[in-house]
């Protein structure tokens, strides 16, 4: 009876370990990064494509340049939002242009117009503003012809009632037919910020409450997995990691990307040597290979950003991700 009753406790006890490995560390395997590209992977464009002439064999040259590297989805930047929430139209006097010929020469790739601005510059509780960013989304989309928008504006945060307002009056203005990307900061379990309240107050965090929150009215959501202020290699690559393994388990139904930096400003927070192409990759491809990650939510790799990324850069890229 002893011996039934320590097999049956060591049979608990083994199956509680195994469910605690499963759920909260993984099993992981080795595969490589080219395993997991879908071919769709994205980055930010900057502002001159949209705000200077460009010729038609500059674009038709940067439209080559991204199928060649599997980049299939752009947030091209058509200025940042003003105060009142619209952006002037001789900002992006020239994306008819460009989205007219970038389409003639890689119709497969998605053009999302890029508009941001920080959060202090613009008032999302004020409904008029809310209404001319509604306005600027229909404008980028069905009269500028962009497949969609994407929005950078931060901080935002858990319960962010106005943030959210915002994408829902854009997707009602806008339809489903096109396009809403949000790019978020890290995720940060609420289960983490509970138990480190009384050591660590996080200011402006992102949760699965407000990441949920978001995906109710977007099709994309892009964590900015930089900025982290992290001082080892290792710990950054952990942070990827972890990143692409919380944010894909959240969702089922939309695209996943993981941002990645690529700009060499030495500034606070932020360390190109700690930060880079590589290091994100390596972490990124980590996280893919552990068992508590979500394959099928994530879509692919974002580089910010293209006026950065340098051919030593690229060949990383293709190296590490593509398999070339």
């Amino acid at each position: 009876m002893f011996k039934l009753w320590k097999t049956t406790v060591f049979g608990i006890v083994f199956v509680g370990i195994a469910l605690v490995w499963i759920f909260f560390v993984g099993f992981n395997s080795s595969a490589p990064g080219n395993y997991f590209n879908k071919g769709n992977n994205a980055l930010w464009l900057g502002h001159e494509w949209v705000g200077d002439e460009k010729s038609d064999i500059e674009i038709q040259n940067l439209i080559s340049k991204l199928q060649k590297h599997q980049i299939k989805t752009v947030f091209v930047h058509v200025g940042p939002l003003k105060s009142d929430g619209s952006i002037d139209p001789e900002a992006y006097e020239h994306a008819v242009n460009f989205v007219e010929n970038a389409k003639l020469y890689g119709p497969d790739i998605s053009y999302q117009a890029w508009m941001g601005q920080i959060r202090s510059k613009i008032d999302l509780a004020e409904a008029h503003v809310r209404h001319n960013v509604a306005k600027q989304s229909f404008i980028m989309t069905w009269m500028v012809g962009f497949d969609g928008v994407h929005f950078d504006i931060e901080p935002v945060w858990d319960k962010d009632e106005n943030f959210i307002l915002m994408l829902k009056e854009s997707r009602e203005l806008i339809g489903d037919d096109y396009l809403i990307s949000v790019a978020l900061a890290e995720f940060i379990p609420r289960s983490f910020v509970w138990l480190t309240q009384k050591i660590h107050k996080f200011e402006n965090y992102n949760t699965e409450v407000n990441y949920k929150n978001v995906a109710k009215y977007s099709d994309q959501i892009v964590v900015m997995v930089y900025d982290t202020g992290f001082d080892k290699v290792w710990k950054y690559e952990w942070l990827v990691k972890e990143q692409a393994i919380w944010v894909t388990r959240l969702f089922k139904d939309k695209q996943v990307f993981i941002g990645i930096p690529c700009y060499e400003e030495v500034k606070k927070g932020f360390d190109p040597l700690v930060e880079n192409v590589e290091s994100g990759l390596n972490g990124l491809i980590r996280g893919l290979n552990n068992t508590r990650s979500r394959e099928s939510s994530f879509e692919g790799v974002a580089i910010y950003p293209h006026w950065e990324m340098s051919e030593s850069e690229w060949e990383t890229f293709d190296r590490l991700w593509l398999g070339k």
